[in-house]
């Protein structure tokens, strides 16, 4: 009865996930509730519980948030946005830049941490230049999940495929084979957007004067801290290319989590201002992922995975074509269900018990595909969408409903999703 247990744990986080407005519970304290109803239910045992939690993740997400907060704390992130927006003269430019632009950041500085950057400015270019917020709101949604795809650090899910594939150089394996269908598809989700909002986007760019800082830049609060922060950065992305040229050579290895939390040191070691980058890291998203991550292994665990994709059929490694076509089918359709994140977490278990590994790139790399471009089916696809309307919910801005971001992301997600398979069955 352990996989009926699991499966009612699973359906009451869901439904506090869902309902999270209503029930007053934030997603981070529902994944906990869940991780403990598995404990104390006896899915799984403490020590099983602690053995579930990917610490690889774990410390690769702290590293980079800290880091991240630093580039946010010095000013950095803000000056290379506006930037970027300074650049845009047109509305069509402006929609290029949050789509493109906020894409690429994504791809090496974790989409969450992009969305909560680009929202207030989403909302206060859009108010000062006559554009329809929700516009904006949707081209920067839009823009992370697509760019986050081509590297194995633009979301939380590549860096899990990144780990349980054994790939034995992640970052150039990923950047090589997904860096031109990634960037093809944020020029195509930019001509869609385009075209759907052509009657929302005005002739010309008009901006109020209150908006001037927005679009001409602004001088870095604290010059010192900023330039730890950029060397650091600089660095630690470098770090993760030098550490698969090690590993090529046979010299060391280094996995991405250990540079990122190098990165992180360092940071803390010449910083001024460690205890206030320490307050703003977000725990609550490490706390979320150790949750989660009890909770998929208990799912697993009790044989509760198999009752939910046991409609599907399991991908063959020795059937490229069939392998391809059923973990995108998965993908989009248990995305819409689980969360992307949750998703590629419990189907992990499922390629390796299917015989996948390291050799198999096409597949791997087809499930970072189609999992993350899945976020743009519909809002509950990826965490990134609901922090985007949450946080502008809570500045008093409406976003967008769950239809018209679907209407959209329908189009997006069947255009997204063609070109990685074509890319990945006929490249690979």
């Amino acid at each position: 009865m352990q996989e009926y247990v699991a499966l009612a744990v699973f359906a009451a986080v869901y439904v506090l996930i869902i309902g999270r407005r209503r029930f007053g519970v934030p997603i981070w304290v529902a994944m906990l509730i869940g991780a403990a109803l598995m404990v104390g239910l006896q899915v799984t045992s403490i020590q099983g519980a602690y053995d579930a939690v990917n610490l690889e993740v774990i410390a690769f997400l702290f590293g980079m948030f800290s880091i991240v907060s630093a580039l946010e704390r010095a000013g950095v992130l803000k000056m290379i946005a506006m930037k970027m927006l300074s650049w845009a003269r047109t509305p069509s430019q402006l929609l290029m830049a949050f789509v493109v632009g906020m894409g690429v950041l994504s791809a090496f500085l974790v989409n969450d941490t992009i969305a909560l950057l680009g929202i207030p400015l989403a909302i206060h270019v859009a108010k000062h230049a006559g554009i329809k917020p929700a516009v904006l709101l949707l081209a920067l949604a839009f823009g992370i999940t697509v760019g986050s795809v081509m590297t194995p650090i633009g979301n939380p899910q590549n860096l899990l495929i990144a780990i349980d594939s054994g790939f034995d150089l992640p970052f150039r394996t990923f950047l090589f084979y997904l860096a031109a269908p990634t960037v093809a598809n944020l020029f195509v989700t930019y001509f869609i957007l385009k075209l759907y909002f052509r009657k929302e986007l005005p002739q010309k760019l008009q901006y109020a004067p209150v908006a001037a800082e927005v679009v001409s830049g602004e001088s870095i609060p604290d010059p010192r801290q900023a330039k730890i922060a950029i060397y650091i950065t600089i660095a630690t992305l470098a770090g993760f290319l030098l550490s698969e040229l090690l590993h090529v050579y046979q010299i060391a290895q280094f996995s991405i989590s250990i540079v990122a939390m190098l990165g992180a040191a360092a940071l803390y070691a010449l910083s001024s201002e460690r205890t206030q980058l320490l307050k703003h890291v977000d725990y609550s998203v490490l706390v979320f992922f150790a949750g989660m991550f009890i909770v998929t292994s208990s799912m697993w665990q009790s044989g509760a995975i198999g009752i939910i994709t046991g409609w599907l059929p399991d991908p063959s490694p020795a059937d490229e074509a069939q392998s391809l076509s059923v973990i995108t089918a998965a993908s989009l359709a248990l995305s819409q269900v689980l969360s992307n994140v949750p998703f590629v977490s419990l189907y992990d278990f499922v390629m390796i018990d299917s015989g996948f590994g390291q050799e198999h790139v096409a597949q791997w790399l087809m499930l970072a595909a189609a999992s993350t471009v899945a976020g743009n089916l519909t809002i509950l696809g990826a965490a990134s969408n609901v922090i985007v309307i949450e946080a502008a919910e809570t500045r008093g801005m409406r976003a967008f409903s769950f239809v018209e971001f679907s209407k959209i992301g329908s189009i997006i997600t069947v255009a997204n999703i063609a070109i990685y398979y074509a890319f990945i069955y006929f490249v690979l």
